[in-house]
């Protein structure tokens, strides 16, 4: 007990103190990081030196996407309602890629051509949503400061997403290098909108957030 004590007391007030990171920034960088590994790796996986099968991170990336549809109801082409229909599409891409991850080889086609549809017209939408739907990019913009970074952020993210839905959709329009530092920069572009969007939500609390 006595040494349970010492240690607890040893323990840095920082690692002890709440964090203020909302579900949806964790799953940003998570994504960030999923990206940016990618995009290191398939220098690797290029030469030869580093085994791999793509059904698996194609799965990878449907089960991440179906954790933000399911808890949040925010889909890559949008925010819906989280209701029974959202939640029942996300677990079915989950049990898709969870499909795709287990036994490699038995979606290979479909897995790819959902997951290019996802990034290139999700990532359209969601660019349209940004500067056409509601003018949300038209406000920010008048705001110096955070908002503006949030409105970059978003803009590369999405600008990057339908660049690598089409490659994912078209394989051979880019080399493995090229593709690698897309990913790299995706990755970046993420850990960018992560920041943007925690420093944004400390700025303007979500009952007098920036929406």
């Amino acid at each position: 007990m006595v040494v349970e004590v010492q240690q607890k007391e040893n323990v840095s007030p920082t690692l002890r103190k709440e964090s203020d990171l909302s579900f949806e920034v964790v799953i940003i960088l998570i994504f960030g990081v999923f990206m940016l590994l990618f995009g290191l790796l398939l220098f690797w996986i290029h030469t030869g030196d580093l085994p791999y099968t793509p059904d698996s991170t194609y799965g990878l990336f449907l089960i991440i996407i179906s954790f933000q549809v399911v808890t949040m109801g925010r889909t890559p082409f949008g925010d819906l309602r989280r209701s029974w229909a959202v939640i029942a599409l996300g677990i079915c891409t989950a049990i898709v890629g969870m499909v795709a991850c287990f036994i490699p080889g038995s979606l290979t086609a479909p897995v790819r051509i959902l997951v290019g549809v996802l990034l290139a017209g999700g990532g359209a939408a969601l660019l349209l949503q940004l500067f056409l739907s509601g003018g949300k990019a038209r406000v920010w913009l008048k705001v110096p400061g955070l908002l503006r970074h949030l409105t970059a952020a978003c803009a590369g993210v999405y600008l990057l997403s339908v660049v690598l839905g089409l490659v994912t959709l078209l394989p051979g329009i880019t080399t493995d290098p090229q593709t690698a530092v897309l990913l790299i920069l995706y990755g970046i572009g993420f850990f960018y909108l992560a920041w943007s969007l925690q420093n944004v939500t400390r700025m303007y609390p979500p009952a007098g957030g920036p929406e």
